[in-house]
C-alpha cells in the first residue's frame, strides 16, 4: 500500500487549483510526478465559492467548498498500479480557504 504524503497532497492540491480557476464545476483529469511515483486524478467535482470584501476595498473569491461527484487517485510505480490510502476529505482541507 503506497502511503500518500502531506507533499504530495500539496502537490495535487496546487495542480488542481489551477485547473479550476474561477470555475464552478470541474471535470477532468490531470497527472502528477513526485519522485518515484506517478499518479493519475480523475475528478468531476462541484466547487463553492464566497463573495468576500477586504477592509482595504479590494474583493475577492474564495473557495469554500469542494464536492467531489466522482474522484479516482492512481498511484503508479515503474509503471505498475499501487494500492494507495488517498483521502479526499484530507486534499479538501489545501483546496477550502477557511
Amino acid at each position: 500500500m503506497y502511503e500518500v504524503s502531506t507533499d504530495l497532497y500539496l502537490e495535487v492540491a496546487d495542480r488542481l487549483r489551477a485547473l479550476v480557476a474561477d470555475k464552478g464545476y470541474f471535470s477532468g483529469s490531470f497527472d502528477v510526478e513526485f519522485g518515484d511515483v506517478e499518479c493519475h486524478v480523475v475528478l468531476s467535482a462541484i466547487i463553492f465559492r464566497e463573495h468576500l470584501e477586504l477592509p482595504e476595498g479590494r474583493e475577492i473569491e474564495v473557495v469554500t467548498d469542494v464536492v467531489p461527484v466522482w474522484w479516482e487517485f492512481h498511484t503508479y510505480i515503474n509503471s505498475e498500479e499501487h494500492l494507495n490510502d488517498f483521502s479526499f476529505d484530507y486534499l479538501r482541507r489545501f483546496l477550502v480557504n477557511n
